[in-house]
């Protein structure tokens, strides 16, 4: 089992700046990402191909975090936004398929969210946990 894929996650949050936006609105990141990514016993990298990135939005400062699929096409796959707005927390775990558990729904189009998650049909819910979900 390699844990190249645990340092090349790493760089990319890193590169993303992730850890000063994370503890900017009340994630600990250490707590939440690094110490679930350095106990994975996953052999391969579930976030192989994602982007992580920060994106402005026009109603939540200081924006949202986005890990989304570069390439979605058919596959079932899914999104994670985290954000805080209107003092409260969201850990957004969208599915591009049918979920039982979905307490929304969104298809949109805007300059708010990654131009690859948009004109799809998503399935989600808020989680209260924090952490990545293929690290949870």
């Amino acid at each position: 089992m390699s844990a190249n894929w645990k340092i090349e996650l790493m760089e990319s949050w890193d590169a993303a700046k992730i850890a000063p936006f994370l503890q900017g609105i009340g994630v600990n990141f250490v707590d939440e990402f690094v110490t679930p990514l350095q106990g994975s016993a996953l052999s391969e990298n579930p976030y192989e191909g994602y982007t992580w990135e920060i994106l402005p939005n026009s109603r939540i400062a200081p924006g949202v975090l986005h890990a989304y699929p570069a390439k979605i096409g058919a596959a079932k796959v899914i999104w994670e936004e985290w954000f805080f707005v209107d003092g409260e927390f969201h850990h957004h775990i969208l599915h591009n398929y049918d979920i039982d558990y979905a307490t929304e729904h969104w298809k949109g189009i805007d300059s708010d969210h990654p131009v690859e998650v948009c004109d799809i049909q998503w399935h989600l819910y808020n989680d209260a946990n924090r952490t990545p979900h293929a690290l949870q």
